[in-house]
């Protein structure tokens, strides 16, 4: 009888442990943590003292104009401006630096209240370019007394005017923040799990020329007029642009900012930030793109986390795509910071 009842729980034990594999093997799949280093190649730290090389490569002697250059622009000047990181006397694991339309302050409150909240590990800003509208200036004016979080640089934030914005994240952290161990570059419509992207930063992540991202390659350069993303032959010559990162989410080694924000400066304009930076300049300054493509959630994967399909907190994931909802960015926020899921 006890033979009979053993065999019993035997057979239930090996039927529950086949449905789990049924069901696993169903849902949309994320990369396991451990499994991160090994199938990614992000470069882990070595013995030798990492942070030392990457502060090394910081260290540059720019002419005093350069601070009122940015690509083309001879009279650059900064319209709101924050204190250093030097004068705050902190040293951020990470700067982040959200690039966000100047009408965008919702988005703006979503981030602050969710992933961007405080963190000892990490200084947030909002990157814009000018106004024309002084009602919306006098918003921006109060918005930041109120957090003290923006930057606004003095050309007109429009579509083709990104790669200023781009470059000035670059010039922002070479002159006022080179002692952060990481420039994040991202948008104000993208949800970043600064947690778990804060801990593996801490533990191990090589900062020696950097850049790391969803990468594209093989892209073919539009020529239709039809095209929101026309370039005409004159802008770019090539049928092809080098491999980029799209700009919604990029990892930089200070190392890599110095280089690229050199070279930008050295460089004629070009309107496609990502493109000019993270594609051209990448390359004429002989580096790679770590590609972190499977880090970053699909819309399916989304949804799965949001609706209880998928486990939020088992896998692991730094970015989602862009074009998210605020409201998805919070359901995100309290799925990944709770645990419930």
């Amino acid at each position: 009888m006890v033979f009979y009842e053993r065999r019993s729980i035997l057979v239930l034990f090996i039927g529950l442990l086949l449905c789990i594999s049924i069901w696993r093997a169903s849902q949309p799949q994320l990369v396991p943590t451990t499994e991160f280093t090994y199938r990614y190649g992000l470069p882990l730290q070595q013995q030798h003292n990492a942070s030392a090389t990457a502060s090394a490569a910081t260290v540059v002697e720019w002419p005093l104009s350069d601070r009122d250059k940015l690509i083309d622009l001879v009279d650059f000047k900064y319209v709101i401006e924050q204190k250093s990181c030097s004068e705050l006397r902190v040293q951020p694991l990470v700067l982040i630096l959200v690039h966000s339309a100047p009408g965008n302050q919702h988005k703006r409150d979503v981030i602050r209240q969710t992933w961007g909240r405080e963190d000892a590990r990490a200084r947030l800003l909002f990157l814009l370019g000018a106004v024309s509208s002084p009602a919306l200036q006098g918003d921006l004016e109060q918005e930041n007394r109120q957090h003290g979080d923006l930057v606004q640089g003095n050309f007109i934030d429009a579509y083709r005017n990104m790669t200023y914005k781009h470059v000035m994240a670059l010039k922002w952290f070479t002159h006022s923040c080179p002692e952060a161990h990481f420039l994040l570059k991202t948008d104000d419509d993208v949800f970043v799990n600064s947690p778990t992207m804060f801990d593996f930063m801490e533990n191990g992540v090589d900062r020696r020329r950097l850049v790391a991202c969803y990468e594209v390659a093989g892209a073919r350069v539009k020529r239709s007029y039809r095209s929101k993303w026309r370039v005409s032959t004159k802008e770019y010559r090539e049928k092809y642009y080098p491999a980029y990162c799209p700009g919604f989410s990029i990892i930089y080694s200070p190392d890599a900012v110095v280089l690229l924000y050199g070279e930008a400066q050295r460089n004629p304009y070009f309107w496609i930030d990502d493109v000019h930076v993270t594609g051209t300049l990448v390359q004429k300054t002989n580096m790679t793109i770590t590609a972190l493509n499977t880090l970053f959630l699909t819309r399916k994967q989304m949804n799965s986390i949001v609706n209880g399909r998928l486990n939020a907190t088992s896998s692991l994931f730094f970015f989602t795509i862009p074009d998210l909802k605020e409201h998805e960015i919070s359901t995100l926020w309290k799925i990944v910071t709770s645990g419930e899921r």
